[in-house]
């Protein structure tokens, strides 16, 4: 079975350079700005910005669902070096993908509407911007025909 990897902005959190934990540790030093021993969302931000990156909410939440194994808001200097040290390999299985496939096709026809789509980007993202969702679907529909299929639905969870 062929692993796919998580569309969330996989090329800045899975990056990782080898570091010793003491290089860790002044890595957290030079991030942690107002030197409260904790990165908050606002610290990581201003870190993904230096390399002309805007994070979304949805990034930021899925940084922090990772890193803040405490669920305290902020990442300290042990979850960053924990992280770090050994990072998660961010895989989805096909058997996740249908799983997700079905939450999305709500009558369970076999196919992805753009209705089951906006409400479940509404529901669960947050996106309720009609052109915006409108776009996303047309661009998954690759062959226009108003719905989404589970081919189609993989191919775009692969970009």
């Amino acid at each position: 079975m062929t692993a796919i990897a998580s569309p969330v902005s996989h090329a800045i959190i899975c990056q990782r350079y080898v570091l010793d934990d003491s290089q860790l540790s002044e890595t957290f030093d030079l991030l942690d700005v107002d030197k409260d021993g904790r990165l908050s969302r606002n610290e990581i931000a201003a870190l993904l910005r230096t390399i002309n990156v805007e994070p979304t909410r949805v990034e930021l939440d899925f940084i922090f669902q990772e890193m803040d194994t405490d669920k305290t808001g902020k990442i300290n200097k042990e979850e960053f070096i924990n992280y770090m040290r050994s990072p998660p390999v961010h895989r989805t299985t096909l058997r996740d993908l249908e799983k997700q496939f079905r939450k999305f096709d709500q009558d369970g026809d076999g196919a992805i509407t753009e209705e089951e789509m906006a409400q479940i980007l509404g529901e669960t993202a947050g996106v309720m911007d009609g052109q915006l969702i409108s776009q996303m679907f047309k661009a998954t529909d690759l062959n226009g025909d108003g719905k989404i299929t589970f081919l189609e639905f993989v191919k775009m969870m692969q970009e």
